[in-house]
């Protein structure tokens, strides 16, 4: 599933698409703070985003004490963390999402879904007194160390600075002051929501991926039911055979992938990745093809898949890369990123050993910011045209013998590790930030051929 507690401790990691007039979002930086009372424009950029990527959203039932807080379909998939949502005016707010400050721009940043087409968009949020363009006028408050966020429709959002440094919803005031609350665990992930009646929505968590979600309701809380969230990916991925536990395992393709075979190029791709960013022996994935030998341990394709009512699936290794220090996932790897960054993040974060990098220019691209999850033994070191920044395998990295980094390149300096909701729609392909190098290129046919299992 695409929600996780925190980011991903071994499968997936939010990149943000150029802003209009602006520069790009930015990270929480809880140090600014805004006046008593300030009346905020809501300004739309548009993010990019094809037909396929129109978002169902839930409603909500706030009145009756004898249903469920929120009506879910028999079945829940992918894209849950957009679907649950609340109105906005003309737009919807994803309950996973945050309240974010762009430090540069003095102003804060809310991603949402228009109602009208169903497509996620970023609302910017600042405190300059003129005509919006989308014509939502907000009304931005304080309240102690909370914002609180004031709708046309008499909606009152208070976002809540929580132990990652974000600002996140904590609860909701409708017009007529009925409220629900949003409850949060240690590693600030959304644990509960309820309201007065007693009513509850739960989310249960499986490797730090939400797996299901229950909803309490009736009098005395006496009716329960749970939804699986079930990933489409898995369902419908070809079973795989293996005649012995240490065979290799091959992944098959499901025939519903939007890429049919891993091509030279892709190999040459992933050659000049690994090289780019790790030392000796290391092997990279970057199209959605994992290593062969790599089956046993996760013999589900892992790339894009079009699912039967024609909507896009996005896999793990969608708009991501990993890196192995081996083809069979468990050898050690000394971990590097290009020279040339402006800035970073200081130390990893405590979840996932993820560090930023801010680039004006990486690769054939300008205005880039590359993560790096599961850094082991951070220190910067530098070695010319690459700085090492420790091995691979950090915190999120590495179960028993298995250990890879995972990284991710967003468009814009994000300023930190922006929001895994967001993350999803605003990566930048790994494979068009560097171009093939000849050598990858010549060797690329044998490489080709190390994953013919596919």
């Amino acid at each position: 599933m695409h929600i996780k507690k925190r980011m991903v401790p071994m499968l997936y990691s939010f990149a943000f698409f150029m802003l209009v007039a602006i520069a790009v979002l930015a990270v929480p930086e809880l140090s600014r703070s805004l006046g008593r009372t300030d009346v905020v424009l809501a300004a739309t950029n548009n993010v990019a985003s094809s037909a396929s990527d129109s978002i169902a959203i839930y409603p909500w039932n706030l009145t009756d004490g004898g249903q469920p807080l929120i009506s879910l379909p028999d079945h829940i998939g992918a894209g849950v963390d957009l679907s649950l949502s609340y109105s906005l005016d003309q737009f919807e707010f994803p309950l996973f999402q945050s309240l974010y400050y762009n430090e540069s721009a003095r102003k804060y940043i809310l991603m949402v879904i228009a109602k009208q087409g169903r497509r996620a968009q970023f609302l910017d949020l600042n405190t300059t007194p003129r005509q919006s363009v989308t014509g939502a006028e907000l009304k931005l408050s304080e309240n102690g160390r909370n914002k609180l966020l004031r709708t046309k429709e008499g909606t009152v959002y208070t976002f809540a600075p929580l132990g990652d440094g974000e600002l996140h919803c904590s609860q909701i005031k409708d017009c007529n002051g009925l409220i629900i609350k949003l409850h949060y665990n240690r590693q600030a992930s959304l644990e509960q929501i309820d309201d007065a009646s007693g009513r509850r929505i739960e989310f249960s968590y499986s490797d730090d991926y939400v797996s299901a979600i229950t909803q309490v309701w009736g009098p005395s809380a006496i009716k329960k039911q749970t939804w699986a969230v079930t990933d489409d990916r898995t369902l419908l991925a070809q079973p795989i055979v293996s005649s012995s536990s240490t065979a290799t395992v091959p992944k098959h393709i499901p025939s519903n992938a939007t890429k049919p075979g891993y091509t030279a190029q892709m190999a040459a791709e992933d050659l000049t990745l690994a090289a780019i960013f790790g030392g000796p022996g290391g092997v990279a994935a970057a199209n959605g093809f994992e290593p062969t030998q790599l089956g046993s341990q996760y013999p589900l394709y892992r790339g894009d898949l079009i699912g039967d009512d024609g909507l896009l699936r996005r896999g793990h290794l969608s708009f991501a890369m990993h890196l192995y220090g081996n083809a069979e996932g468990t050898g050690d790897l000394a971990l590097y990123v290009p020279a040339g960054f402006t800035s970073h993040s200081l130390a990893p974060t405590p979840t996932d050993a993820a560090v930023t990098f801010y680039y004006p220019r990486l690769g054939r691209l300008t205005d880039v910011t590359l993560a790096v999850f599961h850094v082991a033994d951070f220190q910067l070191t530098d070695e010319g045209t690459r700085v090492r920044i420790g091995n691979i395998g950090g915190r999120g990295g590495s179960v028993g013998t298995y250990k890879h980094s995972h990284i991710e390149f967003y468009r814009g300096n994000t300023g930190g590790l922006p929001s895994l909701a967001a993350r999803s729609c605003l990566r930048i392909d790994p494979a068009t930030v560097f171009a093939a190098t000849p050598e990858a290129s010549a060797r690329a046919g044998v490489a080709q051929s190390d994953r013919g299992g596919y």
